[in-house]
């Protein structure tokens, strides 16, 4: 399954929305395999962060100057979260930009990342991790842009992140590119 997702990660020619660097975030949907099986990682957020109290997302954030460019925005936002290393990651492709409903554009890199991982979580940031099994994904009978939700294990995933994870599902299933 890795090898399909890669193959069409590396075909696929996001589609990128111009706008100003201040509404401009990143986020990075990473990928492992464990025993033929692929999962995504998600996040729980905290109730105590400012934004998405609770929320299940991506780790991601705001564009910083200092970053020069977004790939190394996600990557940065990703270590600081969950205590990945940039240099563990692979990633293997960009999904479309996509809007939030707060005005920002999330630009998404898909990343693969060894298993078994040590995780570390930023404790002011993230409560829990949520291992999503892409099967649950991809078994989804709901398009990117009908704004629907997931659940997995008592957890609701909706907005950006269930959009993205659906489109991530439609361009690895070839089906609606």
């Amino acid at each position: 399954m890795l090898g399909t997702i890669r193959k069409r990660l590396t075909d696929y020619a996001p589609r990128k929305i111009a706008c100003e660097p201040s509404v401009r975030a990143a986020t990075a949907l990473l990928v492992f395999e464990h025993e033929g099986a692929v999962s995504c990682v998600l996040t729980k957020r905290t109730d105590t962060v400012r934004h998405h109290k609770g929320e299940v997302s991506f780790p991601g954030g705001m564009f910083e100057s200092g970053d020069g460019h977004l790939e190394r925005t996600a990557l940065r936002e990703t270590h600081e979260e969950i205590g990945v290393r940039p240099q563990d990651v692979e990633i293997i492709g960009r999904l479309d930009d996509s809007w939030t409903y707060t005005g920002f554009v999330i630009s998404t890199f898909v990343g693969v990342i060894p298993y078994p991982y040590d995780f570390t979580t930023n404790p002011g940031e993230v409560a829990r991790l949520i291992f999503l099994p892409y099967g649950h994904v991809k078994g989804s009978e709901l398009a990117p842009e009908q704004w629907g939700e997931l659940h997995y294990n008592g957890d609701r995933i909706w907005g950006a992140t269930c959009r993205i994870l659906l489109t991530f599902r439609d361009v690895v299933e070839n089906e609606t590119i």
